[in-house]
């Protein structure tokens, strides 16, 4: 237990924590073969009591483990260092849809969307309902419910403010203006350079298709070509 609390300090730090917890496990195997001995009976038969006892003595170290892990994954998320979970989609779409469904994943993992909805968005953009999700713009920036959201509500604001085309509007100031306009108590993460291109990129390919012309310039959420 000693061992495994100090693998345990040395994984939250952000430090190896291989020899420490090796260690915790073989001093739980020892003790482990100590406490079946105790309860076997003669000639070292396996009993109930001995065979308990000695699993958990032995499993110890690998309980502390799966906390130890727990707690750095939170630790390393909170931080931005490791990725929050993949798209899930539903048992239904993968039943009647499997290569449909392969295609969203395969873009959806890559892109880190979690949305279905933005994710069937970023395959089908020609589809009414994909189409209604990438042209969603919140009033405020308050409103918008997921990170492409507050993308392309970050482009709509800026070409507005400064009269240009959404075209001329560089990734790295939608990462400025998210940086100094979104609230930190909401919990909204700073997109990449490559994420921010590729919502660009598809937001004026799904309005270029659903308005029959170039996309040219963007104000109030409204396009014109």
């Amino acid at each position: 237990m000693f061992l495994a609390l100090h693998a345990h300090v040395a994984a939250l730090a952000n430090d190896s924590a291989l020899r420490l917890r090796l260690a915790a496990y073989a001093f739980a195997v020892v003790i482990g073969i100590m406490n079946y001995s105790h309860y076997a009976a003669p000639g070292w038969r396996p009993t109930f009591a001995a065979v308990a006892v000695g699993l958990m003595s032995v499993s110890s170290p690998w309980l502390w483990a799966v906390h130890s892990r727990r707690v750095s994954r939170d630790q390393l998320m909170a931080r931005g260092l490791v990725e929050p979970h993949a798209l899930r989609l539903g048992s239904t779409r993968w039943l009647w849809h499997p290569v449909r469904s392969a295609r969203v994943m395969y873009v959806a993992t890559w892109a880190g969307i979690q949305s279905p909805a933005e994710a069937i968005a970023a395959t089908e953009p020609q589809s009414p309902g994909a189409r209604a999700a990438i042209e969603h713009e919140p009033e405020t920036l308050a409103d918008m419910r997921t990170q492409a959201d507050a993308v392309r509500f970050a482009m709509v604001d800026i070409a507005r403010r400064t009269n240009r085309s959404i075209d001329a509007i560089g990734s790295h100031e939608i990462a400025d203006y998210l940086r100094s306009n979104a609230d930190p108590t909401e919990g909204i993460q700073i997109p990449s350079a490559s994420y921010i291109q590729d919502v660009k990129r598809r937001t004026l390919a799904a309005r270029d298709r659903a308005s029959g012309g170039k996309v040219t310039q963007l104000t109030r959420g409204r396009h014109t070509a």
